[in-house]
């Protein structure tokens, strides 16, 4: 065989292996709080998109998490720190005297790894023994320096996995654990478009915001303030965020229970009935059960093909 033709081999079998390792670097995250992190289930949502799509996944959701704390793990919003003495550390730890935000809380693992500038580094949340989940400060560990160094007044602490996933596929679940009174719901909207706005080039095209969805509480019910605010804030996501919002406290409301083959119980019709999710899909009065989390992944997995992420 002459070297033309061996060339045009080679070409054609490395754009195949190229076309085919393409496809298997798609992946999709979820950033949120125990909603997306899958609290109450044995499945999150985004295992069972995964288990839909074929695609991998990483999920970023940590309960008990605001949209503020979520967008600064996200990337969205930066992470600002001020040392004791201006100084970072080589030897040990340096002491954080000032932060913007909490990024970690106990329901998660205390440190987190990142960047100060070209500064690799962990930072870690402190708290005490007897009481978890107050916390006490945090601190950051330097990497591979040798000697102290001066830094301004503020720093900016970059997330690793922010800036690894800023431009992959990504779903977002936040603003269940904020206020949503009043003028709360444009801080929560806010804090979304933060997220969005941090998103890479590819994920911008590919992103998904999800609806906040109401409990079975008395006050979440429908007609109580809590419902009202909670539709407002959904309406305010809807409006900002167009095509790339996805309601699916409507869809688990008013569908999930029959395309998932349900037969309604009695006081499943009544939650329907309230505009609230079918307590066949809920393990306590928020969170879903494990065929909850499915009912509302496959449904996901849905709008994803349907705008044709999917070949």
């Amino acid at each position: 065989m002459s070297l033309l033709r061996y060339s045009i081999v080679f070409l054609f079998v490395f754009s195949l292996i190229s076309c085919e390792s393409s496809e298997n670097t798609t992946k999709i995250v979820g950033w949120g709080d125990s909603m997306m992190k899958g609290s109450g289930g044995k499945k999150s949502i985004l295992e069972v998109v995964t288990d839909e799509l074929n695609i991998p996944h990483e999920n970023f959701g940590v309960g008990g998490l605001k949209s503020s704390n979520i967008a600064l793990l996200q990337g969205g919003v930066p992470m600002q720190l001020v040392f004791k003495d201006q100084e970072i550390q080589a030897s040990k730890p340096s002491e954080v005297t000032y932060y913007n935000t909490e990024p970690i809380n106990f329901q998660t693992k205390q440190f987190r790894e990142g960047r100060i500038d070209d500064i690799n580094g962990t930072i870690e949340r402190l708290s005490k023994k007897e009481d978890k989940k107050k916390t006490t400060g945090y601190r950051f560990t330097a990497q591979n320096i040798h000697e102290n160094i001066k830094v301004q007044d503020t720093v900016v602490f970059k997330f690793n996995d922010a800036l690894k996933n800023n431009n992959t596929w990504t779903i977002i679940w936040a603003g269940r654990n904020d206020k949503k009174a009043g003028d709360h719901v444009f801080q929560t909207r806010d804090n979304i478009q933060a997220m969005v706005d941090h998103l890479g080039e590819n994920a911008k095209k590919h992103y998904l915001i999800l609806s906040i969805c109401n409990g079975i509480a008395d006050r979440e019910y429908k007609g109580g303030n809590a419902h009202t605010n909670i539709m407002r804030l959904n309406t305010v996501l809807e409006e900002t965020f167009g095509e790339h919002f996805v309601d699916v406290r409507s869809y688990m409301v008013h569908k999930a229970i029959y395309d998932m083959d349900i037969t309604p119980t009695p006081q499943d019709l009544e939650d329907i009935k309230k505009d609230c999710i079918p307590r066949s899909f809920l393990k306590d009065n928020v969170h879903f059960n494990t065929l909850g989390y499915e009912a509302t992944g496959k449904f996901v997995a849905k709008v994803i093909k349907e705008k044709g992420w999917i070949k």
